[in-house]
């Protein structure tokens, strides 16, 4: 690939909320943002995981919202929101250059 012609994308930004089962034991909810995109100059897979984790009271089923991932990816992509406790995954939302 040629740096030259960068990804014009910009920033990507990723939101989600998530809810408990009823009457669920709580506890810690731990997830992952994972980020994929391509060196433009090298042509080797980027890929960028931000772990968090948010504690949650037994039998609270209210939507919580994730941490908020934005970045700058340097070519055509995709981002995937990863639940390891209770494990859960979305698939990965992708998206191209303009």
């Amino acid at each position: 690939m040629n740096p030259s012609t960068k990804c014009k994308l910009g920033t990507v930004t990723a939101t989600g909320t998530f809810r408990m089962a009823a009457n669920g034991p709580g506890g810690v909810v731990k997830y992952s943002w994972i980020e994929k995109d391509t060196d433009p100059t090298t042509g080797q897979t980027i890929v960028t995981v931000k772990n968090y984790t948010i504690t949650v009271a037994a039998g609270d089923t209210a939507a919580h919202s994730v941490v908020t991932d934005s970045w700058s990816p340097q070519s055509p992509g995709s981002e995937q929101l990863v639940f390891t406790t209770p494990g859960y995954s979305l698939q990965p939302q992708s998206f191209s250059c303009r």
